[in-house]
């Protein structure tokens, strides 16, 4: 899996730079909030985006 600054380096590039990524990312959540949400909302959460998204099975 890649490191997130490799992830976030790649996606400013492409997006044009720090400058316009930032805004489309949002704010980051609060971390006692995010502690807060208990594990089968994120799991859903997170499978969710994955359905969403479509499959990639090498990922699966």
């Amino acid at each position: 899996m890649l490191d997130f600054q490799k992830i976030h380096a790649r996606a400013a590039k492409r997006k044009g730079g720090e400058a316009v990524l930032a805004p489309l990312l949002g704010p980051a959540p609060d971390n006692a909030a995010v502690a807060k949400v208990p594990d089968d909302r994120i799991l859903s959460t997170m499978a969710e985006r994955i359905f969403a998204a479509g499959f990639v099975w090498r990922v699966i």
